[in-house]
């Protein structure tokens, strides 16, 4: 059964200060992204550098996400960077497409891609992995780099709307008039009686 006209959702934040919020969300999550592949580079260049310790401690975080084989690292200065070339190249096309983002898509928009869009772009990871390890292609830094940017770069097509939706609905799913939307939707009652309180 179709819902009432009342219940309509916009997909667009409203304009004043919900635009700020936008933009506020937008510098959260690049600002997020150019620290992390900062820090993926200042590791070897700590390194390099003498302070031991603290690159220990970058390589020791990142290798949490990443297995930091060398040979499939680009090297800075002598030494591997944090992750694989795979993970740079992810690191780097989402923190370039971020940046980038506003440039392309008004942040007043809250709606994402189909997720159909996010399989497409792992696609081409997932086959230079997989012909790599039966055998059939050799891949190499630049085709790990490049199949990780391009999912890297389409991911920021999910995260930045993402952002700017949590901006404007918040956690407790309050967003134009007051009127529960967002978060507060997903979640079974149970859980929403704990987030209303809050």
């Amino acid at each position: 059964m179709p819902l009432p006209v009342s219940s309509y959702v916009p997909q667009c934040a409203p304009d004043g200060g919900a635009t700020r919020g936008a933009f506020v969300a937008w510098c959260v999550v690049t600002g997020g992204a150019l620290a992390l592949f900062g820090l993926v580079l200042l590791a070897p260049l700590a390194l390099a550098r003498g302070y031991v310790a603290l690159s220990y401690v970058l390589y020791m975080v990142f290798h949490a996400v990443c297995h930091q084989i060398s040979e499939r690292s680009f090297q800075v200065e002598g030494h591997a960077l944090t992750v694989c070339a795979r993970c740079t190249g992810i690191y780097a096309g989402f923190t370039l497409s971020a940046l980038l983002y506003p440039l392309v898509r008004s942040l007043k928009i809250r709606e994402t891609p189909a997720r159909a869009w996010l399989f497409v772009a792992a696609l081409p990871t997932a086959l230079d992995f997989t012909l790599g390890v039966l055998g059939v292609w050799e891949n190499t830094h630049l085709s790990r780099a490049m199949t990780g940017a391009l999912l890297g770069a389409s991911s920021s097509f999910f995260v930045v709307p993402g952002a700017v939706d949590l901006a404007y609905t918040g956690l407790k799913g309050k967003g134009q008039g007051g009127k529960g939307e967002g978060v507060s939707q997903v979640f079974p009652l149970s859980l929403r009686r704990g987030l209303d309180k809050t």
